[in-house]
């Protein structure tokens, strides 16, 4: 039961690093940070989740330590919470969809990465991630779900049980964080005539990528039962988007003579 619990929730988080913010906050800087050629860059990723990873693991404490006191208020926060998330989800969707209608394939567009300061937005140095992914664990969608997850799976464990929601949800997160770090710093250092192209599929991929999650979540907010699990709805968006990162790689195999 504890292992089938920890793998739910890694996967889980397999698909929360996979959001489009995260995703348009990586590829923003990784771009700031590749002319710098560090050999950080590719872990952009990585810093991210790791900052993004400590509001995560002590929203879960906190609900560790608050127990039965949170209970009863988990459903309404997590109906909040993911009302919340469909609303932004769209909203990145609908960008996107106006990036690629007006030919702006540049890059992934986000929502909150518009809400840093300046000088984290232009930031250049890879360690910069950590207080990014940090500043995005106060998100009231991420802290709905930890905290749902850590009632869910940790409710009867503590503090211990619900830190624990938190890792395995959290090393979900960074294995996605890094692919798409480690995807951005290809494209960066890609040059040829078809990175218009990857780069449009690119962006069609995370932009139905936002719909696909946004309409599942108002599925079950909803109280539609459908004969799918989380955990099997999950397992094949991630699945999709490893096949779109793997289509990415193959197709920019060729990348310039200066890159890392």
């Amino acid at each position: 039961m504890i292992a089938t619990g920890a793998f739910t929730v890694f996967a889980l988080g397999l698909r929360h690093g996979a959001d489009p913010d995260h995703l348009a906050a990586i590829d923003n800087l990784t771009r700031n940070c590749a002319p710098r050629r560090s050999p950080w860059t590719r872990f952009i990723g990585t810093f991210f989740a790791g900052g993004h990873m400590v509001m995560i693991i002590a929203i879960a404490a906190l609900i560790g330590f608050l127990g039965s006191t949170f209970a009863p208020h988990s459903v309404a926060i997590e109906r909040i919470g993911t009302w919340v998330s469909i609303i932004m989800l769209l909203f990145i969707a609908a960008l996107n969809f106006r990036q690629l209608a007006s030919g702006q394939t540049y890059r992934a567009g986000g929502f909150k990465t518009g809400l840093l300061p300046t000088w984290l937005r232009r930031a250049s140095s890879p360690w910069m991630a950590i207080p990014v992914g940090l500043l995005f664990g106060f998100g009231f969608e991420t802290s709905s779900q930890i905290a749902a997850y850590a009632v869910a799976f940790g409710a009867d464990a503590g503090v211990l049980g619900a830190v624990l929601v938190g890792i395995m949800f959290s090393a979900g997160m960074c294995c996605t964080d890094t692919l798409d770090s480690i995807l951005v710093h290809r494209l960066v250092t890609y040059r040829s005539g078809r990175l218009p192209h990857v780069m449009r599929v690119w962006i069609w991929s995370v932009s139905l990528f936002a719909v696909a999650v946004a309409v599942y979540e108002l599925v079950l907010v909803l109280g539609v039962r459908t004969p799918f699990s989380d955990l099997a709805v999950s397992g094949t968006l991630v699945l999709t988007l490893l096949a779109v990162f793997a289509w990415i790689f193959a197709s920019t195999q060729a990348v310039a003579p200066s890159a890392e």
